[in-house]
């Protein structure tokens, strides 16, 4: 090769080598563990130029761009979708017509095609400004309409609750249309006055599967009344008979007295054998006749009484099978009631009712009671990239790992959305900690693949130890205050918030 070839093709790798490095410059930022590696490709390309090192870091980079999970396209789609999501909100939210316009406004750019990462600033600035004038006017208004945070919580609450319930009543009535509408509703948000109209029909849906098991519980009733009826009926009829039957058996039994006693007196005032023999058979016959009569008496007694034990055997066999019938559908209901249809783990009132027991049994017999709440990190990233599918199977294996690495004595149950809770007796605050860690790094351990990509789930973790006298419901709210904090802090973590 030429001088001049070979000083062309230096400088061509040069001035690639100089792109390189500015390429890699602009894009940092994206990830911490890439732009390491991309720092040091900036060192191998710059000043003397090392190829062999530079080769080696740009594989590397090359995989770890492979593995992550979020490109700058991606995760700009993200960004528009999660403004989108907020400013529907304000939307929901305002009632100032001002407010509302720019709202519109910003709703509008939103929808408009992204050129580039640079066009999502304005947006967000768009966004934000709708919030700012949104404070502004409640500041403005009086201060009776203005919702606090205990209300907003309360209304989030309430929402939470509906779910539960609409998934427990969607799983005895799979094919109502009307309740997975109100389910997609309630995953949207609602005014408060859809929140109320939801509530009422709901309430409509519980009578109305209420009066129906009522109807069900009745005619139940009324079999089993029916029933021990006949069966009742059956007994009085065989004690009627039985009482016959004795009646016949005592008049049977003086028949056969007196003609023993006719007998006794015709043999001591006959002398003649012939005319005996013949006396005796007479009286005798008379005997036979009476034996055989009683004979067939019994005989129809038995049977009357065998025919009455096998009715009785029938209809004791048939309620027998309602009853159970019923039992097992009761059972059903119940484990429905008190199970996430998503996770097969208990829900939320479940949750409910063992906590109240766990909470008294605990301060009757001065035992430690800690709560927990666990958050899964960034799990709307995974339902916006790999679909709603994805999430449900995460929020199913999570469950499915949870309950497996609890004690017999522990509790856990779905809270809501991504959100579980646990109960754990006999564990204060200085054993807490790391309990739950070892549930957080379990959990960090677990394989997921969408997509044929690998992925690690985290969560974030908030504890505390209830104190005496105080409701389950305080300790909740210094429990969630620790979950707040530790995904504040960077997730993936365990706080334990024993002061307020």
């Amino acid at each position: 090769m030429e001088a001049k070839q070979l000083q062309s093709l230096r400088a061509h790798s040069e001035q690639l080598a100089g792109f390189i490095v500015r390429l890699t410059s602009y894009y940092e930022g994206l990830s911490a563990e890439i732009d390491k590696e991309l720092q040091s490709l900036r060192g191998h390309l710059s000043g003397k130029i090392d190829f062999t090192l530079a080769t080696l870091s740009m594989n590397k980079v090359s995989q770890l761009i492979m593995l992550e999970p979020y490109s700058v396209k991606t995760l700009t789609q993200a960004w528009i979708r999660q403004l989108e999501e907020d400013i529907q909100a304000f939307q929901r939210l305002v009632t100032e017509p001002a407010a509302r316009s720019q709202a519109a406004k910003a709703s509008s750019a939103l929808k408009k095609p992204i050129n580039g990462i640079s066009a999502v600033l304005p947006l967000y600035q768009k966004v934000l400004k709708c919030y700012q004038s949104g404070m502004g006017n409640a500041e403005e208004s009086a201060p009776d309409n203005q919702p606090n945070n205990r209300t907003v919580q309360l209304k989030q609450n309430l929402i939470d609750e509906l779910g539960q319930l609409v998934q427990t009543y969607i799983r005895v009535n799979p094919e109502d249309d009307y309740l997975a509408s109100l389910q997609e509703r309630l995953g949207q948000g609602l005014t408060e006055e859809e929140l109320l109209n939801s509530c009422l029909i709901l309430i409509r849906v519980m009578v109305q599967e209420t009066l129906t098991e009522a109807n069900t519980a009745g005619k139940i009733i009324q079999r089993l009344n029916n029933a021990l009826g006949n069966i009742n009926g059956d007994v009085q009829s065989s004690i009627s008979k039985s009482a016959e039957s004795f009646e016949a058996r005592q008049s049977r039994n003086q028949e056969l007295r007196n003609v023993l006693e006719d007998m006794e007196d015709a043999l001591e005032g006959e002398n003649n054998i012939d005319d005996l023999k013949q006396q005796a058979q007479h009286y005798l016959g008379q005997m036979a006749n009476s034996l055989s009569a009683g004979e067939e008496a019994e005989r129809q007694e038995q049977e009357g009484l065998m025919s009455l034990l096998v009715s009785m055997q029938q209809q004791l066999s048939s309620l027998q099978k309602q009853t159970n019938s019923y039992r097992k559908k009761l059972v059903e209901q119940r484990i429905n009631m008190y199970t996430d249809p998503l996770t097969r783990v208990p829900n939320r009132m479940a949750y409910n009712e063992r906590a109240s027991k766990e909470w008294d049994r605990c301060q009757a017999q001065n035992r430690p009671l800690s709560i927990a709440v666990v958050d899964v990190d960034h799990f709307k990233r995974i339902n916006d990239k790999y679909g709603h599918a994805a999430g449900d199977k995460t929020l199913q294996a999570i469950a499915r790992h949870l309950k497996t690495n609890l004690t017999s004595s522990e509790f856990m149950a779905r809270w809501g959305g991504e959100e579980f809770i646990i109960l754990l007796p006999d564990h204060a605050s200085d054993k807490l900690l790391n309990r739950l860690n070892e549930l957080r790094e379990g959990l960090a351990k677990l394989p997921f693949k969408f997509k044929q990509e690998r992925l690690t789930v985290t969560a974030s973790i908030g504890g505390t130890q209830c104190r005496t006298g105080e409701k389950l419901d305080a300790a909740f709210e210094r429990a969630d205050k620790g979950l707040y904090k530790a995904k504040s802090d960077g997730r993936n973590q365990v706080v334990i918030q024993d002061n307020e």
